[in-house]
């Protein structure tokens, strides 16, 4: 990381703790930084605690400012095997508890870590809309692995449409996130689709192929 954003490294510590809770925008993400990773070292110096790892990165960014010395860090990732299959995925389990960090966040994260998001108008099965319709049809046609989240699903996401549109600046669905970044609404899909780019694009951004053996499975407990 040759230069800090702001005077901060870009991305949020959970309190207590040496591990990223939120990477703070694409140049973070494209730095490297992961949602999860628990940073070990700074610039070479080991780092045991949460009050260690503020002391040197302070350090390293008055480092930085004074001398232009690029700032570098270890961490710590757990491996989580690709997951292949399609499906559904709901944000809570619906029974209206408070939430442990802001919906906005907890998306954030989702779509750091899965491949390939996108954010319906309805589901899979029953889309409300022909371009959420259109948009399901061309992730099955572009034969990747994807994650889809039913934002008019009060009970189990609630306020994530809300959430999405700060995330992407826009309240139109559907909205596809690929590799942490959003992609684009339902027409961008489909524009991609027709010129042949959307499987490429979405395999650039760390897609897999999606497994078929998985299929009926979904289908009897996400595809809802």
């Amino acid at each position: 990381m040759a230069k800090p954003w702001n005077g901060r490294i870009g991305v949020n510590i959970i309190g207590g703790t040496r591990r990223v809770s939120r990477v703070l925008h694409e140049d973070a993400f494209e730095a490297g930084w992961r949602i999860g990773d628990t940073i070990t070292e700074v610039c070479g110096h080991p780092v045991q605690t949460n009050e260690e790892l503020k002391k040197t990165v302070k350090h390293a960014l008055t480092q930085n400012e004074a001398t232009g010395m690029a700032l570098h860090f270890a961490i710590r990732r757990s491996f989580k095997p690709p997951d292949t299959s399609r499906g559904m995925l709901r944000m809570t389990p619906g029974t209206g508890g408070e939430l442990t960090l802001p919906m906005k966040d907890l998306l954030a994260n989702l779509v750091y870590e899965l491949p390939v998001v996108v954010f319906l108008d309805g589901t899979l099965n029953r889309p409300n809309n022909n371009l959420s319709a259109r948009a399901a049809e061309a992730l099955l046609e572009a034969g990747v692995a994807f994650k889809a989240i039913d934002c008019t699903d009060e009970q189990f996401n609630p306020g994530v449409r809300a959430a999405v549109e700060e995330l992407c600046g826009e309240y139109a669905l559907p909205q596809l996130f690929a590799g942490g970044r959003a992609l684009g609404n339902g027409y961008k899909i489909e524009e991609m689709h027709k010129a042949g780019k959307l499987a490429t694009e979405l395999k650039l951004a760390g897609a897999v192929s999606f497994t078929p053996s998985t299929v009926d499975a979904l289908r009897q407990s996400a595809m809802l």
